[in-house]
């Protein structure tokens, strides 16, 4: 923020018949503004009250004085009424400061050497290599200089720890298989690492999440300013492409994240796919960047996020650009495209979603003209077949490593119960309506078991669209349980998805509250009923009968859950402040 118009500190010259009568000046030329003294650059003010520097780069342009009371005081008026004056800008130039985390040794002369030219002597000895990620975080703090982010956020040591850590607590990306590594990361991929890292670390650094959630979209927002820092490559050496790989890569995390909870997510990534097209380079080789695998990632957040809202997809599927095509015998390019075909087909219809269901507790109704049709039946069917297609197709693919094949079957069960819910949410979510066969409870049951059961046995979902799922398929467990069409072990599988929901850190915006909210509340208010006294449904002399299915039942016999858990392997992804 710059100061007042009138401020005394601020004046050039002040005529002596000024209302205020402050003594007369002559004109004289402030001293360098912030951010022009840590680039030990001319400050040149422009027509208004920014200097030019700050006015292109889209930055607040503060003059801090140097820490000199005669000369303040030798501008400020005698009158014993502005003494609470004086001390009022003081005290907000000590704010001001206390937020850029300048102290009393930073106010040193121009011509010093600044802290951002030279390791600092708070940087800790094991992070002495990192130079080119101080300068990132350097640039992340400038771009904050008008936020109330404390000065813990930018403690070395912190991001450091955080920096290093990234890759034990984060579980690797399964479209990015291969290791990758950054020498000098940029400031978007750092904000987003940061953030990511501080969410599944230790409480101490927990509690730093919604600070660094902060940043992370101060950062993402600025890539949209004309002239800003964060829309180029910084100065030194780092060429445009590697800049556009980690700028996207740094919104994808971030959008793992905050998909579901945070609607501005497909904006966040319609601009990483603009990124792409205009630097990813039109000869991807082995030397390249995994461009091919980024484009896969952006469409993999892209049709989570919209199949939550159900939404049109902001991606499409073919890529423009020679060198981002795809083979279509590629799992999950196959498993995207159906996807993308389903969401187009039932997009703008008017009929709810699965996050409209964890936002309102009334039942949900369609809005008029979102009836069902044959066509609509017939493209669910199609859907269901090719993914009962795809599951059979991958899973003898990989035969040989279960881990593989765990994946392949976590990605069938979640975009299954996706299919399925799509009746499901139009019919006011309710399992037990009038409109719901008993064979269609039967297949939303077994699917929602199946989905349930991923947490009990997977330690490596932590995406927001993973959790989402798991616990829609324990509402509608829940409701099974009620009707007495559950069995003796699904109560105690929703409590165990619901324990490990509570023991994750909850970064703002608070997905997992609002999940653990819903889902515990349903689960005290789920009245298990007397089979002796309520006669259970027979669902299950319906499995003889193939003919009503819409996926193949036996697809479910597959998943081989007493082979799991399993843990993420080392080697995934690596980040470090190092040589590469």
């Amino acid at each position: 923020m710059s100061a007042p118009n009138n401020a005394p500190h601020e004046v050039r010259g002040i005529g002596a018949s000024s209302p205020r009568g402050v003594l007369e000046l002559e004109p004289k030329a402030r001293k360098a503004c912030v951010n022009c003294r840590k680039q030990k650059m001319r400050c040149i003010l422009g027509n208004g009250q920014a200097c030019r520097r700050c006015h292109r780069a889209g930055l607040p342009c503060i003059f801090v004085p140097r820490a000199n009371a005669a000369s303040i005081a030798g501008l400020l008026p005698s009158d014993k009424t502005d003494t609470n004056f004086k001390n009022d800008v003081l005290h907000r130039l000590q704010v001001i400061e206390g937020l850029l985390g300048i102290e009393a040794q930073d106010l040193v002369p121009e011509d010093a050497p600044r802290a951002s030219e030279a390791l600092s002597d708070d940087t800790p000895p094991e992070f002495s290599g990192f130079d080119a990620l101080w300068e990132a975080l350097n640039i992340l703090q400038e771009s904050c200089v008008n936020m109330s982010v404390p000065s813990t956020v930018w403690d070395r040591n912190t991001v450091g720890h955080l920096w290093a850590s990234f890759h034990d607590r984060m579980p690797g990306l399964h479209f990015m298989p291969r290791k990758q590594t950054f020498s000098s990361p940029q400031p978007l991929l750092l904000a987003a690492i940061l953030y990511c890292s501080s969410t599944r670390g230790p409480p101490d650094t927990a509690e730093l999440s919604p600070y660094f959630f902060q940043v992370l979209t101060n950062a993402i927002a600025r890539l949209l300013l004309p002239e800003s820092a964060f829309g180029r490559p910084p100065d030194n050496g780092c060429a445009v492409e590697e800049w556009a790989f980690q700028t996207v890569l740094g919104i994808v995390l971030a959008g793992l994240l905050n998909e579901a909870s945070i609607r501005e997510t497909g904006l966040w990534i319609s601009v990483a796919y603009r990124l792409i097209l205009e630097h990813c380079p039109p000869n991807v080789d082995e030397m390249s960047r995994e461009w091919r695998k980024l484009f896969s990632g952006v469409q993999i957040v892209d049709l989570e996020h919209a199949s939550l809202h159900l939404s049109c997809p902001a991606i499409p599927m073919e890529s423009p650009l020679p060198g981002l095509q795809t083979s279509h015998h590629d799992q999950l390019y196959r498993l995207s495209r159906m996807m993308h075909t389903g969401l187009i087909h039932f997009t703008g219809r008017g009929l709810p979603t699965i996050w409209s269901c964890f936002q309102h507790d009334q039942p949900l109704v369609s809005s008029p003209g979102s009836s069902f049709t044959s066509v609509d039946a017939a493209v669910i069917r199609d859907w269901a077949r090719q993914l009962d297609d795809w599951l059979e197709e991958f899973s003898r693919v990989f035969g040989g490593s279960q881990r593989n094949r765990d994946l392949v079957f976590r990605q069938y069960v979640l975009h299954r119960m996706v299919v399925l819910s799509i009746y499901h949410t139009a019919r006011g979510c309710d399992l037990w309506s009038n409109n719901v066969t008993p064979k269609e409870q039967h297949e939303l049951l077994l699917s929602a078991r199946a989905t349930i059961r991923l947490h009990l046995h997977d330690e490596t979902i932590w995406s927001n669209w993973d959790l989402v799922m798991i616990t829609w398929a324990a509402l509608i467990l829940l409701q099974g349980i009620e009707g007495n069409a559950g069995e003796p072990d699904d109560l105690d599988t929703i409590k165990v998805h619901l324990g490990k929901l509570q023991q994750m850190n909850d970064p703002k915006p608070l997905l997992h509250t609002k999940l653990i909210a819903r889902l515990d509340g349903n689960l005290q208010r789920v009245n298990t009923p007397n089979p002796s006294t309520i006669p259970q449904p027979d669902l299950t002399s319906l499995n003889g009968d193939a003919s009503w299915n819409i996926f193949d039942q036996a697809s479910l016999e597959q998943i081989n859950f007493a082979s799991w858990p399993y843990t993420e392997q080392p080697g995934t992804m690596h980040w470090n402040g190092t040589q590469a």
